[in-house]
């Protein structure tokens, strides 16, 4: 073998370590890239559902804060209608109980049965618009979320 044949052989062996190493590092650099992407994604995934769930329990507490003032106003209209018919109970029994004639006792039960079943069909009519208008509002904040949820899941596909 010539000397320039030992030289080239020589450079080639040293060459190879070079070569080969090259490409090792590339991965090793595009692996080390792609796993700081992927840890920066999930730290993001998990602000935002941490963000998420903070505003679903926002959402809770908000319907839960609305169901609880309408339930308040409810039972104040109930009690006011409850109020209001012993009242008219109590005046029906007292003019019954002055009542000059039979006559008079068949008026006046005839009218407090007419008054008392208007009053009463006026007071379910009342509660009927109340609960229902309690029931929308408590609901839009779930809603609200419900839509927002649905979302999330939309932008993860």
């Amino acid at each position: 073998m010539t000397t320039q044949a030992k030289t080239n052989k020589a450079k080639a062996k040293a060459d190879k370590p070079e070569a080969v190493k090259e490409p090792f590092e590339n991965t090793a650099k595009a692996s080390s890239d792609a796993m700081q992407d992927g840890f920066e994604q999930v730290v993001r995934t998990a602000s935002e559902f941490g963000d998420h769930v903070k505003a679903n329990a926002e959402a809770l507490v908000d319907s839960l804060t609305i169901a609880g003032k309408g339930i308040e106003a409810i039972n104040a209209e109930m009690s006011g209608l409850a109020k209001s018919s012993l009242e008219k109970g109590v005046a029906t029994a007292q003019a019954l109980a002055d009542a000059k004639s039979l006559q008079d006792v068949v008026e006046l039960q005839s009218d407090y049965a007419k008054t008392a079943m208007e009053a009463y069909l006026a007071g379910l009519t009342t509660l009927t618009s109340m609960s229902t208008s309690l029931l929308q509002n408590a609901a839009k904040p779930i809603n609200d979320r419900v839509q927002a949820s649905a979302q999330l899941v939309q932008g993860f596909r």
